[in-house]
């Protein structure tokens, strides 16, 4: 199906884009017309929005040989969940509820006195004392010492046997099941000192549920999603309007990515803020919006903050081949050299808004980020925010 049949625009207010569609978006519609036609992705949902408004165009289909694509079509973030994460902590942050750099000890009594491995590939056994407590901004900025290791040792063949490495979807077990088990080893760095991605955002969810005696769903709802009027966004999905994830096949097409029976259509065992969520283009379009100069659930302060780099030279060595070369991170968002914020998610979504123009951009292809056509449209993408 053409992004011309069918499609009409979506607004943040009573008009469209006032120049209407750049031409960057129409040649990046053609590319994605032209990537389904060559079987390289399946279907895809783009859009834009600024001060003037938004506009949103699909195409392809949600399944091989299904239903067409629709502007609100429901995707599994995957890592795109995250800054949606960060905004949560940040906004109970701006609450009183819990502060920046008070140690996370009180709400998870399984990070206290941590242990911490010589080196990364060291045994587990051969540790030393934290020399600091794990803090709410070590999280933030995925600086605690534990999440990704890629070292090869008996740490990353623990986090693999625990099932509490990143991946897709949630852990595959409770929260205090989860937290048992990733305080029960071994720090790969001291705290602050290195990025380590993804695991910081699960013990985020995690934190934020106990601190609040609240379930992670209604937080969201009650502090951002509602606030921000995102009505589509949430742990469990519409399945009449939900897309069929897709990976490379190995016969050059594509097939369907394996996923536990009833994800993103069940309330979850583990209400993941790393990579738990579904949601839609328009959906997204407006999260963006809101860190870059839009209607927003957090302070400008606040704002400011989250698109701060964290980084330092010390913990920038570990995010390299993870972040973009160049880039930083704040707290829960890339920060792109030209100052754009955003993250893509591994089954194929990606997002960024530039708070010098308040322009937000947002793509959803449905097939996994290391298969040729949604690298080509990722490349793509970036026109949309020039």
């Amino acid at each position: 199906m053409s992004s011309r049949d069918g499609s009409t625009p979506m607004h943040d207010g009573p008009n469209s884009m006032h120049d209407g569609p750049t031409p960057q978006f129409d040649d990046l519609a053609d590319l994605l017309d032209r990537l389904v036609e060559q079987g390289q992705i399946g279907g895809w949902v783009v859009g834009v929005a600024d001060d003037h408004g938004r506009s949103v165009r699909a195409g392809g289909t949600r399944s091989p040989d299904g239903q067409p694509m629709r502007e609100d079509t429901h995707f599994a973030l995957s890592s795109n969940t995250k800054p949606i994460g960060g905004a949560l902590t940040l906004r109970l942050i701006e609450l009183g509820v819990i502060t920046l750099d008070e140690p996370v000890d009180p709400w998870l009594p399984e990070l206290a006195e941590p242990r911490v491995l010589v080196s990364p590939e060291a045994d587990l056994t051969a540790t030393v004392p934290a020399d600091r407590p794990i803090t709410v901004r070590h999280l933030l900025t995925m600086t605690p010492g534990f999440g990704w290791t890629s070292e090869p040792g008996p740490l990353a063949e623990a986090i693999a046997e625990q099932q509490i490495g990143p991946g897709p979807w949630g852990p595959p077990m409770g929260p205090d099941e989860f937290m048992a088990r990733l305080g029960d080893l071994p720090l790969a760095n001291q705290p602050g000192t290195a990025w380590r991605y993804h695991t910081s955002t699960e013990a985020l969810a995690v934190l934020l549920a106990r601190a609040t005696g609240s379930t992670v769903a209604d937080l969201l709802d009650e502090h951002l999603l509602g606030p921000l009027d995102m009505v589509d966004t949430g742990f469990v999905g519409d399945p009449d309007r939900l897309a069929t994830p897709l990976a490379p096949s190995d016969d050059g097409g594509l097939t369907p990515f394996a996923a536990p029976p009833g994800l993103w259509v069940d309330p979850p065992t583990f209400p993941s803020l790393a990579a738990g969520l579904v949601s839609t283009v328009p959906d997204q379009l407006t999260f963006l919006r809101s860190l870059v100069g839009g209607p927003a659930a957090l302070s400008p302060q606040t704002l400011h903050l989250m698109r701060t780099d964290a980084l330092t030279d010390e913990s920038r060595t570990t995010a390299t081949g993870l972040i973009e070369d160049g880039s930083g991170w704040g707290l829960h968002v890339e920060i792109r050299p030209s100052g754009a914020i955003g993250w893509a998610g591994g089954l194929g979504t990606i997002g960024y808004a530039d708070p010098r123009t308040g322009r937000a951009a947002f793509l959803a292809t449905q097939v996994t980020v290391d298969a040729p056509g949604t690298i080509t449209a990722f490349d793509a993408f970036w026109s949309l925010l020039a």
